[in-house]
């Protein structure tokens, strides 16, 4: 087994903490520049659901075989 100092293990556990917070920002970029793409895609859900509400509202329901004999009785 090595003989290391405490002052090796410090520099060993500042480099791996850069390192960590090199990962983390270098995620954090990622995760941003995805958000506009989610937020777009939100949108376009949000738009789809609206128009397909209001087409169904517009239209007059279509009868169903129930509704066209109980007209004929």
């Amino acid at each position: 087994m090595s003989e290391r100092t405490v002052a090796d293990i410090r520099q060993e556990i500042a480099a791996e903490r850069q390192r960590l917070d090199d990962n983390l920002t270098a995620l954090e970029g990622e995760l941003l520049s995805g958000v506009p793409f989610v937020a777009g895609g939100l949108v376009a859900a949000a738009l789809l659901i609206f128009a397909t509400a209001r087409r169904r509202k517009r239209k007059k329901p279509k009868p169903t075989a129930i509704t066209l004999s109980w007209k004929l009785r």
